[in-house]
C-alpha cells in the first residue's frame, strides 16, 4: 500500500509511503505506484491516549449523574453511587462508543483508568478484556486498576485484578487517608507482579498537600526510574518556586512520566479566589527534560460535561490554558499527544521512519500548524497499514 502525496513532520514537500506487511516500508517518491493521493496533507502518527476512564465514559445525566457543584469530590461521591446499579452491559456499550470516538479521532492505542474500588470493578474489567478482543486490530487497549492500594481489602481487589490481567496498578494516593502507605503499596505490588505504575496525584490547589515529591523519593529508592507515570500534579503549579524546583529536580531523576489532562482541570480546578487554572507547570517541567503527555481524561460524565476522545483538541486547549504559543511550544503541544504517550505505553516502533509501524492519521491541513490550529477533520486512519476508519470531506464555495 502507499500513501502519497503526504506531508511529514517538519519536511518541506510531500512525499510517498509505502507500507508493507504492517510497517512503513520506504518513504519518497515512488513513480507509477498505485494508491490514495492526498494532495499534500499531513500525516501523524497514530495518536496516544496516554489517560482515560472507559468505564465513567458517557455517562453524564444518566440516572441523576449531574455534577452541580463542578468539583472533584461531587463527581467522585455521585459517580460511586451510581456503579452498583449499573450491568457489565452498560460499562461495554458506553465504552465501545467512547472506542469508537477516538478510532474515529485518530487515536491508535489507549490506556484507561478502570475502577478497582469494589468487586463490581472486575466484573468491569471481564468486559473491557472482551472489549480489547472486540478492538484488536483496530486500536491497541491496556488497563490501569485504579484501586485503593494500602488498604487491606484494597489491595486484595488489586491483587485479583493483576491475576485477572489487568495491565498496570493504579491508585489515587491524595484522597486516602495515608497516600505515603498508597504509594508504597502500589509500587510493592508493581515489584511483586513487574507492572508498570500509574497513579492519580494531587489533583487539588491546596499548596500544604504535595504527594509528588514523596513519589519520586521512592522510586529513586526502589530503582523504579522510567516505570511510574504521574497524573494531573495540579498542586506542583500552587508551589513556591523554590519548591517546585526542588520537586522537578526529583522527578527528573527518578525519570517519572507526568501527564497533564487539560480540559478536566480546567473544569474541576479553578474554585478558588481568584480563580487559577489548576495545571501542572507543563512549560517548567518539559524544560527540565521531563516526559509530558495529555490525556483526555474524563468524556461527558460526572467529572466533564464535556469533552471528547479527540486528542488534538486536548493539543489545542493545552495551547491556549498553558500558554504554549511560542512555535517550538505549539511543535510541543502535538509531540505531547504523539511521542511523549507512545513512551508512556513502552510502544515499540512508533513513529514516522522507515521500519515503525503502520499506525497513520491523515489529516485534512496541508501542515501540522494548521491541523493543530484549526483541530482538522481526520481523513483517514490505519492501524499497522490497515484502514479502519475514513471520512470524506468536501469543500465547495457557492
Amino acid at each position: 500500500m502507499t500513501l502519497k502525496n503526504v506531508r511529514l513532520w517538519g519536511a518541506g514537500e510531500p512525499v510517498d509511503i509505502t507500507v508493507d506487511k504492517g510497517r512503513i516500508a520506504a518513504i519518497g517518491a515512488v513513480p507509477d505506484s498505485v494508491g490514495e493521493d492526498f494532495g499534500g496533507r499531513a500525516v501523524f502518527p497514530g495518536f496516544v491516549e496516554s489517560h482515560c476512564h472507559l468505564d465513567k465514559t458517557l455517562s453524564l445525566g444518566a440516572g441523576g449523574l449531574e455534577n452541580h457543584s463542578g468539583t472533584l469530590m461531587e463527581a467522585i461521591e455521585i459517580w460511586r453511587a451510581s456503579k452498583p446499579h449499573r450491568s457489565k452491559a452498560d460499562f461495554k456499550e458506553r465504552a465501545r462508543r467512547g472506542l469508537l470516538q477516538a478510532i474515529a479521532r485518530g487515536t491508535t492505542s489507549l490506556r484507561s483508568h478502570l475502577d478497582m474500588d469494589s468487586y463490581k470493578g472486575l466484573e468491569v474489567l471481564e468486559g473491557m478484556l472482551e472489549l480489547r478482543q472486540e478492538f484488536s486490530g483496530k486500536i491497541d487497549l491496556e488497563f490501569v486498576a485504579l484501586g485503593q492500594p494500602g488498604d487491606p481489602s484494597g489491595d486484595a481487589l488489586m491483587v485479583e485484578a493483576l491475576q485477572r490481567g489487568i495491565d498496570i496498578v493504579g491508585g489515587c494516593p491524595h484522597i486516602t487517608p495515608d497516600p505515603l502507605a498508597c504509594m508504597k503499596s502500589a509500587l510493592d505490588l508493581a515489584e511483586r507482579f513487574g507492572r508498570p505504575v500509574d497513579l492519580h496525584m494531587d489533583e487539588h490547589e491546596n499548596p500544604a498537600h504535595l504527594d509528588l515529591e514523596p513519589l519520586a523519593e521512592m522510586v529513586l529508592a526502589r530503582g523504579l526510574q522510567n516505570q511510574v507515570t504521574s497524573d494531573h500534579n495540579c498542586s506542583l503549579t500552587f508551589q513556591s518556586p523554590e519548591v517546585q524546583r526542588r520537586v522537578i529536580d526529583k522527578v527528573t531523576k527518578a525519570e517519572l512520566h507526568l501527564v497533564s489532562l487539560p480540559a478536566v482541570n480546567l473544569v474541576l480546578q479553578g474554585k478558588g479566589h481568584p480563580p487559577a487554572r489548576g495545571l501542572m507547570p507543563i512549560k517548567a517541567l518539559r524544560s527540565a527534560g521531563i516526559n509530558v503527555a495529555l490525556g483526555s481524561d474524563n468524556v461527558v460524565d460526572p467529572f466533564q460535561p464535556m469533552g471528547n476522545y479527540d486528542l488534538l483538541w486536548q493539543a489545542n486547549t493545552a495551547v491556549h490554558a498553558a500558554s504554549l504559543t511560542a512555535p517550538e511550544e505549539r511543535q510541543a503541544a502535538l509531540e505531547m499527544i504523539t511521542l511523549a504517550p507512545a513512551r508512556i505505553l513502552g510502544l515499540p516502533g512508533y513513529g514516522l521512519q522507515v521500519g515503525c509501524t503502520a499506525d497513520l492519521v491523515v489529516v485534512d491541513a496541508h501542515s501540522y500548524e494548521t491541523a493543530l490550529a484549526q483541530i482538522a477533520p481526520r481523513l483517514r486512519v490505519y492501524k499497522a497499514g490497515k484502514l479502519v476508519y475514513q471520512q470524506e470531506v468536501r469543500h465547495e464555495w457557492l
